[in-house]
């Protein structure tokens, strides 16, 4: 804490952007973003000609039309082109850099004097006007209206304000946020918030919701594994293996000190289909293939590189935390196969607009590139369509 400059960001571009920003040495043990300082925000932003989002909790205030809680912090998105002119305003405000170990260029902290804290998402839109780079909202996730203190403000849309509470654990906050909004604007309460009612309705508040323990995750460890693994993903419903394909698998999970040791470098090793896949009380329902992808030893940086070639839910579907997991474990066994990059190539363009909690989770279908953005994915190129790849894999 005594050297400011060793708490400079470590991302070099988001240490030229914050060049002028001293250091938030000593942040606040109470911060609060109260209803009067987001306004100051706000008004001086519009006042300069600077679009602002309202994102986060005082989000979900501004489509109620009024404050539900107090907010330790205001999440603001923001075109990136309009980011400097915004930080000229922030700094002439008292706003400071705020370290935090994960901020980058696109998503940082800031922090003035009397504990109002600010936290900025940036994102990159091309000549179409579609987000292609910096945080990944999709679709028509900024085009949702509210008010803050009689202030017309743009905001997160209802729907996707729902869908951007999914896919985490949550707590009795997240909870109480996502209920508001589906009351007022007649929305489904998704699957996980409704076993997390379910609790209340029976006297027991949990400390946060988390994939319960009935479903699980692991490579296939059996011959019957591996039939409602390539079943799923195939559409089909065959009642068993061939004798020489039972023999086959059989063998690679003997060459293994136990089958729960069993990896996707095994599989491939013995020309099977590899992946990953989620139960529910021991019965399979729902896959992960991953394909290996051999390189060019010319040209090839070190490494194995493996890709996601498809993800289904059989059952569950309304579950979004039941595809994240998957997609997180298939990225998790990868790297224990030897992957220094997982690809994806999502079917479903991020810059289409989509419902929250869409109905249309096909067996053969990818997924939706928002999730992706969720699991630590990012975008290889700034291009609608475009390749994702495994955020640890590549440079930032």
């Amino acid at each position: 804490m005594s050297d400011p400059n060793a708490m400079r960001p470590s991302d070099p571009q988001l240490a030229e952007l914050l060049a002028d920003f001293p250091t938030r040495v000593y942040p606040s043990e109470t911060p609060l973003m109260d209803e009067e300082e987001l306004t100051r925000v706000l008004s001086l932003a519009e006042i300069a000609g600077i679009p602002l989002v309202v994102d986060g909790g005082w989000a979900v205030d501004a489509l109620l039309g009024w404050q539900t809680r107090e907010h330790s912090d205001l999440d603001l998105a923001i075109n990136q082109q309009y980011l400097p002119r915004l930080l000229n305003i922030l700094r002439r405000l008292d706003y400071q850099y705020l370290p935090r170990g994960d901020e980058w260029l696109h998503n940082f902290v800031l922090e003035n004097g009397a504990g109002h804290r600010i936290d900025l998402h940036s994102f990159v839109r091309n000549s179409k006007g579609q987000i292609v780079g910096g945080v990944e909202y999709p679709g028509d996730s900024l085009n949702g209206q509210g008010k803050i203190s009689g202030m017309n403000v743009a905001c997160i849309h209802p729907e996707w304000q729902v869908d951007f509470h999914l896919g985490y654990p949550f707590d009795h906050q997240d909870y109480q946020d996502v209920t508001y909004i589906c009351n007022l604007f007649k929305l489904p309460l998704p699957a996980e918030y409704q076993e997390y009612a379910a609790s209340l309705y029976v006297g027991n508040q949990p400390d946060a919701w988390q994939l319960p323990a009935r479903f699980s995750l692991r490579i296939p460890q059996s011959p019957t594994d591996y039939l409602a693994f390539t079943n799923i993903l195939d559409k089909n419903k065959r009642a068993g293996l061939s004798s020489e394909m039972q023999a086959i698998i059989l063998e690679v999970l003997e060459r293994c000190k136990n089958p729960q040791e069993a990896r996707l470098d095994n599989f491939r090793d013995a020309g099977l289909r590899s992946g990953v896949i989620l139960l529910e009380d021991q019965h399979v329902i729902g896959a992960c293939e991953l394909v290996f992808i051999p390189g060019d030893d010319s040209t090839a940086t070190p490494g194995q590189k493996w890709d996601i070639r498809q993800v289904s839910l059989l059952r569950r579907a309304e579950y979004a935390s039941l595809f994240l997991a998957l997609v997180q474990s298939a990225t998790c066994h990868a790297g224990k196969a030897g992957a220094s990059k997982v690809e994806v190539l999502p079917l479903d363009d991020i810059t289409q607009p989509r419902p929250a909690l869409p109905g249309r989770y096909d067996l053969g279908e990818i997924g939706f590139a928002s999730f992706y953005a969720r699991a630590g994915f990012r975008r290889l190129e700034p291009l609608p369509g475009s390749r994702w790849a495994w955020a640890s894999t590549i440079a930032n």
